[in-house]
């Protein structure tokens, strides 16, 4: 079932942002590995990195995600390489094994329902792919989007935020902050509640959503935001990392600002 968020309290925050995100917007992707995959020459690489990275990052948008639908019709080896280099030389990715991520990609492009397991991994290939019906779910974006909806009251649940690795974000771990606006629901009848072996993991689930559901509510949710967010700019409508860039650029700058100049913490002792 869709959870309900008010879609304008996210909006309007998000408004005094949009108009920057060219320049907010820093990953600067390594591209050089597409020569040998037959994507750019030696001269569109100079030309491409000569760019702002938001400037970069469209034409790369554009023109590997085409490849990339061509590919998965049309050339199954050149397919998963493209989907590595997303993932591991674009992403940063780059620990796993890569016919377990081969496979994971598959899965997700195959089944309905999105596993959470390295869905940040999997999601980028999404994205790329379909980037319409796709968003990448990472730490960054579920970052930002929660803290969103915890700070504007736009909502009563939140997404579980996959492992990442930017120390502002872990120093002010999210998931902390979300249960203690609502400790509620993790105050202990009795001291005998507390010996329960899943007390917390019960009481995470009237405020988190289940992960096996997380990323397409994400989905459904960004493309409602993006829907009100550009309107008048059929383009950022239509494709959702407009929206989702802009996600990820303010996590650790913007959102980490404002967690900081906004949480105050009071003990009644």
């Amino acid at each position: 079932m869709e959870k309900t968020f008010d879609i304008t309290l996210i909006v309007n925050y998000l408004e005094k942002f949009k108009f920057d995100l060219h320049k907010l917007y820093s990953w600067n992707a390594k591209i050089d590995k597409l020569i040998d995959l037959g994507i750019f020459t030696k001269e569109k690489v100079l030309e491409l990195n000569s760019l702002t990275p938001y400037e970069k990052e469209i034409e790369l948008k554009k023109v590997v995600g085409g490849k990339l639908r061509e590919y998965l019709e049309t050339d199954k080896s050149s397919f998963e390489k493209l989907c590595l280099w997303i993932i591991k030389d674009w992403g940063g990715i780059t620990s796993a094994n890569d016919r377990e991520t081969i496979n994971l990609v598959y899965s997700f492009l195959n089944d309905e329902k999105k596993s959470f397991k390295r869905i940040a991994s999997k999601s980028k290939v999404g994205a790329y792919l379909y980037p319409e019906q796709n968003v990448i779910y990472d730490s960054r974006v579920a970052y930002s989007i929660n803290w969103i909806i915890l700070k504007e009251n736009a909502g009563e649940v939140f997404f579980p935020i996959p492992e990442g690795r930017n120390s502002k974000m872990s120093a002010f771990d999210l998931d902390v902050l979300i249960r203690l606006k609502n400790i509620h629901h993790f105050q202990p009848k009795s001291r005998i509640q507390t010996e329960e072996r899943f007390f917390i993991k019960n009481a995470d689930k009237k405020i988190f959503i289940k992960e096996s559901e997380a990323y397409i509510e994400l989905t459904t949710l960004i493309k409602r935001i993006s829907d009100e967010l550009w309107k008048g700019d059929d383009e950022k409508k239509r494709n959702l990392y407009y929206t989702e860039m802009l996600l990820f650029s303010i996590a650790d700058r913007e959102i980490f600002m404002d967690i900081t100049n906004t949480v105050k913490f009071e003990m009644n002792i």
